[in-house]
């Protein structure tokens, strides 16, 4: 299952450093690890600056989800975008859908990173809107809500994917200082 997951990389909610960033809710982050959320279907949305942890605690609730028997699959924003882009083009738009709807837990990375362009902003409204209490995502995000327009081009289409996003949802803000910043200043001479 970890295998079949994809993550980029192994990490679990015991390396992370909760003390670097306490505007987390450690509490949550740890109940949410048991994964009760995704028997519920609800959805997690972790936002903040870059390198603050967003990524490794969305990999560890997912190595946990994986570790309880769960279906998991990990991807950014921009490939799935692009892998629902060229699913269309080769015609098999419903195939790579009923895929994705086959993971107990769908983990979208980096969202808000790259514009998406309208074709691409409709189809992972499709994936998000398929999977509304049917199944669970974790969205990372550097954004806040109220920029999520600029990334999906429409306040129509990012009203509709916040309402079903955020109608079952746990929030975890993730404000502070970037780890990978702070580990180069520590280097340094």
């Amino acid at each position: 299952r970890i295998k079949a997951a994809k993550f980029p990389a192994t990490k679990s909610l015991d390396s992370f450093d909760f003390t670097a960033i306490p505007s987390l809710n450690k509490t949550l982050t740890m109940e949410l690890a048991r994964g009760e959320f995704i028997d519920r279907r609800e959805n997690v949305i972790a936002l903040g600056p870059s390198g603050t942890g967003k990524t490794h605690v969305a990999l560890g609730l997912g190595l946990a989800a994986c570790q309880k028997g769960r279906k998991v699959g990990f991807t950014t924003a921009a490939a799935l975008v692009h892998e629902l882009m060229e699913a269309v083009d080769d015609r098999r738009l419903q195939r790579l859908q009923k895929n994705l709807a086959t993971h107990d837990l769908l983990i979208i990375d980096e969202l808000g990173f790259v514009p998406l362009s309208k074709t691409g902003a409709e189809l992972l409204f499709e994936v998000i809107s398929q999977r509304y209490e049917r199944g669970s995502i974790i969205i990372t995000s550097n954004l806040p809500f109220d920029e999520w327009t600029e990334v999906f081009g429409s306040e129509r289409l990012t009203g509709a994917i916040l309402d079903r996003l955020t109608h079952h949802v746990h929030i975890l803000e993730m404000n502070g200082q970037s780890f990978r910043l702070r580990q180069s200043r520590n280097r340094r001479p």
